[in-house]
């Protein structure tokens, strides 16, 4: 018995020392020093008069997208509550994004032909300054959510819209918060 304690005590051990130092956590502050952050409206702009999108299938950008996405970022910052959203820009982050494109590709067809399986991708670029005016990061996310048409998984493409603005916000929060 004494043994088998012994062990277990043992192994809690070296999980504790070499077994969560490849998982990504750090003991370390974090990385700002401002603890509050500006969150702009989001921009769209996506060209809907693009040639690319004139011999598209899909030439149609969801209607307020972009208040749609700002929204889900602010709820996606005030969850995360390490940054403080607020609208004063003194003494905090700002960040501020713009929607450039928004795609929507088949991916599966039935035996007839018909589209079963859609992929929605959101592309947004995105900058975030210090309170000193510095830019701190500047990347695009690509937010992505892919739904079936038909089928026992069948949903609405607005389903989908929800998911694939959920998806960006997180990969925008993430890029944020991200150290490397």
């Amino acid at each position: 018995m004494k043994n088998r304690i012994f062990v277990i005590l043992l192994y809690s051990l070296w999980f504790m020392v070499y077994g969560l130092s490849g998982c990504g956590y750090s003991t370390k502050g974090f990385v700002y020093k401002e603890d509050r952050i500006v969150i702009k409206p989001v921009i769209n702009k996506v060209d809907i008069t693009s040639e690319s999108r004139r011999n598209s299938n899909y030439t149609v950008s969801p209607i307020l997208l972009e208040k749609r996405l700002t929204n889900t970022i602010v709820n996606k910052f005030n969850v995360f509550g390490y940054l403080k959203v607020v609208s004063s820009e003194k003494d905090a982050l700002v960040l501020s994004c713009k929607i450039t494109n928004y795609q929507k590709e088949s991916l599966r067809y039935t035996d007839s032909k018909n589209v079963q399986e859609q992929r929605l991708r959101l592309m947004v670029d995105m900058k975030l300054v210090d309170s000193q005016g510095e830019v701190l990061k500047e990347k695009q996310v690509v937010g992505e959510t892919s739904y079936y048409l038909s089928g026992t998984h069948q949903t609405t493409e607005e389903s989908a819209q929800t998911d694939l603005i959920d998806d960006a916000a997180r990969r925008i929060l993430e890029a944020v918060v991200e150290e490397w």
